[in-house]
């Protein structure tokens, strides 16, 4: 069949003359990753003339959104801003050259060489993002990984770290700089309490600076482990706001490319209940199930205090800094009165969420609530900025249970921008890709508005090539045990083994076999095969458990046979499972029951969600 003569060719006979690129580094690197992706596709010719085809990058505030265009002979890129070009540059490469940036550091080609005929007219019309902010928390330090990661999510149109302080300080001008021309910002902060009014500094000179709980103020520990143990800091002294403030300050004089920065509590409870801490509580009015703060009284009002104080005093002092704070367990909703200006922003943590039910879901009595809670947030804006804190990777330690969300994540997606989300960041690590990875990706092309169907079908051809329809009944096996824990599930150990067969687990093993049967060498087939096998031992040493057959040396050996198998793959995370079989390891040789961490109240709440929510 003859190929139109106004089609624009592209192939190994091209030469790609770029205009309009200015000074810009940005749209520099979007030439730069254009040139790469169409000779990685087609390769280099010996010629000593090519076919020269223009290239144009049109930067207009005018666009809406980004476009890609042929025109006149010419391939022409059209966006409000430079990023927007490279995104631009990226979609191309996906729906055009037969990429797919599944992976980081790893880009999927579907066929090499060849020739692309793209036809006069637009290709991709007015691309624009569902939510502003788009990315990930990063809860470890930044390293050479960083680069990959970054890059990773520039093709994928991600444009947000949220991070502690303390991994922030480690980031050198050569990773900002990474990070800035792709569009993407790092906030400073997470549960900064302990970071902002150190132990080291203050505990001798101020012990007023901090919680008091049953008549005595605590002693903090510099340990972070401690957090588990909810040490908090006096909120309503006069001195310790003030420092805070001045602390902010100076971290924003100290790091002027700091666009947000975190008031974030230190993780869990343990608020002050000092004579005016106090006067911001009712003890008789606890916290509920769904939001794991029945044991608790409500710390909503005396945080929101403390937020709108410190928010106050740094517009008075002239900083232009957001100031990031988080909705979570026991300060779930706004307080009466509180609002969100300008200049602030609330990440909301959906924490234990069930992952059987949409957050929209109202069948369910746990996401319902968080939903309501998400809209109150979207109720009280004056400006300010509200941001979903997720969890595609479950809760509570990384353990590579099931959680495929890639379809729902675009319904979850629509039914936050209907109500006025401004955001959306979720918790990831790279050791565990090939586990949560469809979820990343998927999350990433929900959020930029992109097709349902044409993305999923292009992941399953990326991940299992010939064999994409049967690799997509894998997942939704997998995605079927998930699901057949019970009508409403919380992705922690417990819940998922209490209410599934070691039949189920077997099977699954088979069918990832199968699949790595035909493509013996391909390392994600051979993930999924260990993945399962994981979940089978995983599942056969809670079975035992249970039983009261298990002791310290079957934890043992089941962590052992973790390193050995899952060593240099992206199935778990190692250094997590290890912390958390120190502690199963200790209660089973202490004769306790493994439920969960060996927290009483956390324990607590897994064995009630087991006789309500989850019977």
């Amino acid at each position: 069949m003859a190929i139109p003569e106004k089609n624009l060719i592209l192939s190994s006979a091209v030469n790609l003359a770029y205009r309009s690129l200015g000074d810009d580094e940005t749209l520099e690197l979007a030439a730069n990753e254009l040139d790469r992706l169409i000779y990685g596709k087609f390769g280099e010719t010996r010629r000593k003339t090519k076919q020269e085809v223009p290239v144009v990058f049109a930067v207009t505030a005018r666009a809406r959104g980004f476009s890609v265009a042929v025109r006149r002979g010419a391939l022409v890129f059209r966006a409000p801003t430079p990023v927007e070009i490279l995104y631009a540059v990226y979609d191309f490469a996906e729906e055009f050259l037969g990429y797919c940036f599944f992976e980081p550091g790893v880009d999927s080609l579907d066929e090499f060489g060849g020739s692309v005929a793209l036809p006069e007219g637009s290709l991709i019309r007015s691309r624009r993002p569902a939510l502003k902010i788009r990315g990930f928390v990063q809860e470890f330090p930044f390293s050479e990984d960083s680069y990959v990661i970054a890059d990773w999510m520039a093709k994928n149109k991600l444009n947000y770290i949220q991070t502690w302080m303390k991994y922030y300080d480690q980031l050198d001008a050569d990773l900002l700089e990474f990070h800035r021309l792709r569009g993407i910002e790092i906030e400073s902060g997470h549960h900064n309490f302990s970071y902002l009014i150190p132990t080291s500094r203050y505990a001798k000179d101020h012990p007023e600076y901090f919680a008091e709980i049953g008549g005595k103020r605590i002693k903090p520990s510099e340990d972070k482990n401690a957090l588990l143990l909810s040490e908090q800091l006096c909120t309503t002294n006069p001195g310790l706001r003030e420092e805070l403030v001045r602390n902010l300050m100076a971290y924003a004089r100290k790091h002027p490319e700091v666009r947000t920065v975190g008031l974030v509590p230190n993780d869990g409870f343990g608020w002050c209940e000092c004579k005016e801490c106090s006067k911001f509580y009712d003890k008789n009015v606890k916290g509920e199930l769904y939001s794991l703060s029945e044991h608790v009284y409500l710390a909503g009002r005396i945080y929101h205090d403390l937020v709108r104080y410190v928010n106050k005093r740094l517009r008075e002092e002239g900083c232009t800094l957001t100031l990031d704070f988080c909705a979570y367990i026991n300060y779930c909703r706004p307080s009466e009165g509180m609002t969100l200006p300008e200049k602030t922003q609330v990440s909301f943590a959906p924490y234990w969420r069930c992952i059987n039910h949409r957050i929209d879901d109202p069948a369910c009595p746990v996401n319902s609530r968080y939903a309501d809670d998400i809209k109150a947030w979207c109720q009280v804006k004056e400006g300010g900025r509200v941001v979903i804190y997720e969890y595609l990777m479950g809760v509570n330690f990384y353990l590579s249970l099931p959680m495929i969300h890639t379809d729902w994540i675009f319904d979850e997606i629509g039914f936050y921008t209907s109500i006025g989300v401004d955001g959306f960041i979720t918790q990831f690590h790279l050791p565990h890709w090939s586990v949560y990875g469809i979820n990343y990706y998927m999350m990433a092309q929900a959020l930029y508005g992109k097709n349902r169907p044409r993305a999923k079908k292009r992941l399953m051809a990326a991940l299992f090539g010939d064999d994409a329809a049967e690799g997509e009944a894998f997942l939704r096996a997998v995605r079927k045990l998930q699901l057949s824990a019970g009508k409403c599930h919380i992705p922690y150990p417990y819940s998922l083994f209490s209410r599934t067969r070691i039949e189920d687990y077997r099977k699954l093993e088979e069918r990832a076999k199968a699949l790595q049967k035909k493509l013996p060498r391909d390392e994600f087939r051979s993930d999924l095969v260990v993945w399962m096998q994981y979940l089978k031992q995983f599942k056969r040493f809670f079975d035992r458990c249970q039983a009261g057959r298990a002791d310290a040396a079957d934890a043992r050996k089941f962590r052992q046979w973790a390193h050995e198998h899952c060593e240099g793959r992206q199935v778990v995370m190692l250094n997590k499972l290890d912390m958390y079989f120190n502690q199963i390891e200790e209660s089973l040789a202490a004769g306790r029951p493994w439920i969960h961490f060996g927290l009483d109240w956390e324990d607590a709440y897994v064995l009630k969600h087991h006789e309500t929510i989850l019977a």
